[in-house]
């Protein structure tokens, strides 16, 4: 069984307001996931801000988890509702992550984890106080991205580990690289932005009328 967790309840401190209620093609930024993962999975779950759980009418059969104060709290609040061996997590803010890539990155085989990501392009500076002190080797970068696929016994376990010792990861797959487990990567999508700042929407714009979403 495998549980899809939709992660729609952050503040948006860096977008202004909370992005994923903004209309992107006339409809909420997370309904574009949301709406095309539909039947895709065993059990969908949308952690939405306590605040705004009755806001919007949902489909039928989706399962509302409250947020918690920092993504890290969201993630492990669903992962204590899940029902599935597997659970894929992901992040709203990516409205253009292929149906494909999920059925990819589910596929775990010998890991207990697994990511897209795609490989840096871009020259990367080390910068300290304004200044350049280093340019870093790129040959082995890769910039991570959602959906993350886990075995949800081995999440859960990281999860409470890192309550209990305090720390916050930036995603859950670092979760697992902390405590020894392993995380394979898939090939990711350079479409599959993730919406952070409100100029980004002028992008996301410009990749959804070129997939089609308009």
């Amino acid at each position: 069984m495998i549980s899809l967790i939709l992660l729609s309840a952050g503040e948006g401190k860096r977008f202004g307001r909370k992005k994923q209620f903004e209309k992107l093609f006339g409809k909420p930024l997370f309904m574009h996931t949301l709406e095309k993962l539909l039947g895709i999975f065993d059990e969908t779950l949308l952690v939405l801000p306590s605040e705004d759980m009755e806001r919007f009418r949902l489909p039928q059969g989706i399962k509302e988890v409250p947020g918690g104060k920092e993504r890290q709290d969201s993630v492990f609040n669903a992962l204590l509702e899940a029902k599935g061996d597997i659970v894929l997590v992901h992040d709203c803010a990516r409205p253009f992550a292929s149906i494909e890539l999920f059925k990819k990155v589910a596929e775990l085989g010998d890991f207990d984890g697994k990511i897209p990501a795609v490989p840096v392009r871009d020259t990367v500076k080390r910068v300290v106080h304004g200044m350049v002190t280093e340019t870093v080797d790129r040959s082995n970068l890769w910039l991570s991205q959602t959906p993350q696929a886990f075995r949800r016994k081995v999440l859960l376990e990281c999860h409470f580990r890192s309550r209990n010792e305090g720390f916050f990861a930036t995603d859950d797959a670092q979760l697992l690289e902390r405590y020894g487990y392993k995380v394979g990567v898939v090939h990711g999508e350079f479409t599959n932005i993730k919406i952070t700042y409100p100029e980004d929407m002028l992008l996301a714009e410009a990749i959804g009328s070129l997939l089609g979403y308009s």
